[in-house]
């Protein structure tokens, strides 16, 4: 399993051209996240117990290699917060939403300021929430699409690297 480092991870995002390609790999990051705290719910160290029951339920088709199984164990045995649950769930939701989509969903798009709106690490960050909120309700001659959904892109990343430090960091 490979260890996320804040740096990596803004790297990964900032490649990303496209809003599907950056919600796969936000996705991709956020379960790697989940299976990096996943074993710390199970055991104290013992590695009989890491390599019979944990392993198996962490491998690539174990059941827990699902974001939406993971989070809900791990929300329902207490250890994590109401707001991260609900942060990672929409990011799924709407990874899931945009590749499946007939038309290509852009940073720039109404839906994903919705997304964004819905984000308890953006908008708990007043001064960025502002910021998009005012460049998203202002006259584009004034703000072009392009800065605007760099902005927009930011602030996921921004909202990633939140989520992993609640878990990981």
């Amino acid at each position: 399993m490979t260890i996320l480092n804040e740096d990596d991870v803004l790297e990964r995002l900032e490649a990303q051209s496209d809003l599907p390609s950056f919600m796969r790999v936000a996705h991709d990051i956020l379960l790697s996240g989940i299976r990096q705290f996943l074993p710390s719910l199970f055991v104290d160290n013992d590695e009989e117990i890491v390599e019979y029951a944990v392993k198996p339920l962490l491998a690539r088709s174990g059941p827990l290699d699902d974001i939406d199984v993971a989070l809900r164990l791990i929300y329902a045995l207490g250890k994590m917060d109401k707001w991260l649950y609900a942060d990672i769930t929409c990011f799924s939701q709407f990874c899931d939403f945009v590749q499946h989509s007939k038309e290509t969903v852009q940073f720039h798009d109404d839906v994903t300021y919705d997304f964004i709106a819905n984000l308890n690490s953006i908008t708990q960050n007043a001064t960025l929430f502002n910021a998009i909120k005012s460049m998203k309700y202002s006259d584009f001659s004034i703000y072009s699409e392009v800065r605007y959904g760099n902005l927009v892109k930011t602030a996921l990343s921004l909202a990633v690297t939140s989520l992993l430090k609640e878990l990981v960091w």
